[in-house]
């Protein structure tokens, strides 16, 4: 495509498996992809009933293109609420709702350029990145933890000292060896 930065990208659409399901319902990589669904270059889509973990086969379309749970008078449950959502739809709609916020803030994870490293080990890594703010994304979708060495990401973190989460709040040094859990995504804003 002439222009990468105007592609968009989705998980699910109402002519495919919803997301969820397609993973086999497996909320550590339900986090991964969508943490690289809302911190990649291009346009995210997000398909309605996603952030609260809606299921569906694509045989047929009709099972992923039901109705999202709620907001009309008589409705037995309401998603849109916090009260009507389980702690794993909560816990979803709140990673969702988080990262989505970042990125609506943070004009480098919009408009920011893409440096992307060949993943080793099953350890994906790449910057997004502007004169302003740098994102690092490191993901392990292995099954074990996995140690990655940051001095091989030097020309992207030169000038940095530290790596905040920007959904735990955790900073740790940008030096040395990381240990990163398995099936884990971290979205990391660089810090002096």
């Amino acid at each position: 495509y002439k222009d990468a930065m105007k592609n968009v990208n989705f998980l699910d659409n109402h002519d495919k498996t919803r997301f969820f399901s397609e993973i086999g319902e497996d909320v550590d990589k339900f986090k991964i992809g969508i943490g690289w669904l809302l911190t990649a270059r291009g346009i995210p889509q997000l398909y309605y009933g996603t952030e609260i973990l809606m299921k569906g086969v694509a045989n047929p379309d009709g099972w992923v293109r039901l109705g999202f749970p709620g907001g009309w008078p008589g409705d037995k449950e309401n998603k849109f609420e916090r009260s009507g959502r389980t702690a794993s739809e909560d816990s979803a709609y709140n990673w969702v709702r988080t990262i989505a916020n970042y990125r609506k803030k943070t004009p480098a994870l919009q408009t920011g350029k893409f440096t992307q490293f060949v993943p080793e080990d099953g350890v994906y890594t790449y910057f997004r990145y502007d004169n302003n703010k740098t994102v690092m994304v490191v993901m392990n979708t292995m099954e074990k933890e996995r140690s990655i060495q940051t001095g091989r990401f030097a020309g992207h973190t030169k000038g940095f000292t530290k790596a905040k989460n920007i959904v735990t709040a955790n900073t740790q040094n940008l030096s040395g060896t990381w240990t990163l859990p398995a099936k884990t995504i971290w979205i990391l804003e660089l810090e002096k």
